[in-house]
């Protein structure tokens, strides 16, 4: 596709076309997988985590993946550090904090300054139960805090599909129960778009940012306030300024201003299903901006 980053960024506003990306990387050469990953069972079957428990201990170990530094920071560019005020959310457990995300390697780990999210087929989120009762569940990351009364905060960072599956990848939370104002979502082909949580006239509930992205880049910006919102999105090597957003809107506002950023892979909370297909994510260059 050529076409200049004005037009590809207008193509965005539209929802006509994606946003321009990394050109095709062959997905396989940007990981490297050390060890076996036991079956989901076992882990339940240990007592590693519990059907029904919220805050299970682990732990759930994982094989070892190592990014391919070199192939990867030529398609995203040169990765800052990775954000120390997280907390963790997986299948076995929510509200991990940073001390322990060793014990959870089975789904995220750190190399360099690379984050591995990792889901696998028919694992599900059993803190309300197993089978019928469980949901495909999640392994995010989030950072928390209080935006100023009419100021932006910005997160920024680079998605790097190695494995698609249906599921957000970035969540923007609004404190007050269930204050979801949109998601970025990726399908199972590894389309990344662009989804309003509730339709709003004259706006399209949709908005493609980016088409058939497994093993390719993409930076996205979100800028929000606490009310409003706004989403960028261009390739990681493009030093060109972000220019217009590919998406915006307004929520009830947050309670007490407060609001999280997600990032990460969450394939929902329906009853009785199970993540579809292993899936692998890096997202690198996260950079958090409070005003």
């Amino acid at each position: 596709m050529k076409a200049t980053y004005k037009t590809l960024l207008t193509i965005c506003l539209t929802a006509i076309l994606p946003c321009s990306a990394e050109e095709p990387k062959a997905a396989g050469k940007l990981v490297t997988v050390e060890g076996e990953d036991a079956p989901f069972a076992k882990f339940i079957e240990s007592g590693a985590i519990k059907t029904g428990e919220r805050f299970s201990k682990g732990p759930v170990h994982g094989s070892l993946v190592r990014v391919n530094q070199e192939l990867l920071g030529k398609q995203t560019g040169k990765a800052g550090p990775i954000q120390q005020q997280i907390g963790l959310h997986t299948q076995g457990s929510g509200g991990i904090k940073r001390k322990d995300f060793a014990n959870w390697t089975r789904w995220y780990q750190e190399d360099g300054n690379v984050q591995i999210f990792r889901l696998f087929a028919g694992e599900q989120n059993i803190r309300s139960g197993a089978g019928e009762n469980g949901s495909p569940g999640r392994v995010e990351v989030y950072a928390g805090h209080k935006v100023s009364a009419g100021e932006w905060s910005e997160w920024e960072g680079t998605y790097t599909i190695v494995e698609p599956v249906g599921a957000n990848i970035f969540q923007l939370f609004h404190e007050g129960g269930q204050l979801w104002p949109f998601h970025i979502r990726m399908n199972d082909e590894g389309d990344i778009f662009f989804a309003r949580r509730r339709p709003v006239k004259d706006m399209p509930d949709k908005v493609v940012l980016a088409e058939d992205m497994a093993g390719k880049s993409l930076r996205i910006k979100v800028r929000a306030n606490g009310t409003d919102y706004e989403v960028f999105c261009k390739s990681p090597t493009d030093t060109a300024p972000w220019g217009e957003p590919a998406a915006k809107g307004s929520y009830k506002p947050a309670v007490d201003s407060r609001i999280s950023f997600r990032w990460g892979m969450y394939c929902g909370s329906k009853k009785g299903q199970s993540v579809s297909k292993n899936a692998l994510l890096l997202v690198s260059d996260v950079v958090i901006r409070e005003k």
